[in-house]
């Protein structure tokens, strides 16, 4: 599937080097005497990037009809395929099966269904389960104010401190074990399986640990037991030195090589893990030595 991108705000596609798409507002459509010729004048201004907004008065009834006529009346002579329709309201599994029927009986199999209206991955996934005729699904409240978690939950601790040169752990000890902190300062490694390319697990280490390339072996610091040794991987770390000593050191990416390289991320993971219902745990581990160390300070106390 070909990877798509862009934004519909014009500010940031000027800033970011963005490309700038997205289709016709219910506004354009209620602006003209009638939906054919709000169609009509779009074509014949943007013939290559026609992509008509249906629902405005009655998506079956009106604007599916109104979108061929345009595309037989001014797009086909010129030798012009149309891009789609887009489907913002009522039953959109229904009325995308409904739409697919009728485009394809006038001849544009080629013409593709977008979705929107508070779209979020849950009712994406329920219209893939319905086997909904959509191509493409713009995505808009639900991405950007971050509605199932509003708050990304960052508390600053301090994990060390510094003395003659050198590093003294701190440790913040609570009656929640999940708020006790990892003491020392660490660096973060993952480990990738050396056939597949698909990520294992992730390590927290100390930062002067050397990790082994041969063999390593995980566990749950709450439960010892659990243990899995690795032999076939590669090891990454994760972090990159952004300043030193004040100054930018690190060659910042551009907003599109930012993308890739998440997708690129996003791909190594396993569709287990990724799967919105049960998904399968992604283990953040940490090492013998840091667990060593927190053990002794707990004891110490």
């Amino acid at each position: 599937m070909e990877e798509l991108y862009g934004t519909s705000c014009v500010y940031t596609a000027k800033e970011f080097d963005v490309p700038a798409s997205g289709t016709m507002a219910h506004s354009w459509v209620q602006s003209f005497d009638n939906e054919y010729e709000a169609f009509k004048a779009y074509a014949e201004i943007y013939p290559n990037n026609s992509l008509f907004l249906v629902d405005t008065y009655d998506t079956l009834e009106s604007g599916i009809p109104n979108a061929i006529k345009v595309f037989d009346n001014v797009l086909k002579p010129k030798g012009i395929r149309p891009l789609g329709i887009r489907l913002d309201s009522g039953d959109l599994a229904y009325l995308s099966k409904e739409v697919r029927k009728r485009l394809d009986n006038a001849g544009y199999k080629d013409c593709k269904i977008c979705v929107s209206n508070s779209l979020d991955e849950y009712l994406i996934q329920s219209l893939i389960d319905q086997n909904a005729q959509i191509d493409s699904f713009g995505v808009g409240e639900n991405l950007i104010t971050a509605k199932s978690d509003a708050v990304f939950g960052g508390v600053y601790k301090l994990v060390a401190l510094e003395k003659n040169e050198k590093l003294i752990p701190k440790i913040k000890i609570s009656e929640n074990s999940e708020k006790i902190t990892n003491p020392g300062f660490k660096k973060v490694y993952r480990f990738y399986d050396k056939d597949t390319g698909y990520a294992l697990a992730d390590l927290i280490a100390l930062a002067d640990e050397e990790i082994s390339e041969v063999e390593y072996e995980l566990f749950d610091e709450n439960n010892t037991w659990k243990r899995k040794k690795l032999i076939n991987y590669i090891v990454k770390p994760l972090q990159e030195q952004i300043f030193k000593d004040g100054k930018l050191i690190y060659n910042c990416p551009t907003l599109k090589e930012s993308s890739i390289y998440a997708k690129k991320q996003l791909s190594s993971i396993w569709d287990e893990v990724k799967r919105l219902r049960n998904p399968q745990k992604y283990y953040v581990d940490i090492s013998q030595k840091l667990f060593d160390l927190k053990q002794e300070m707990l004891n110490s106390k």
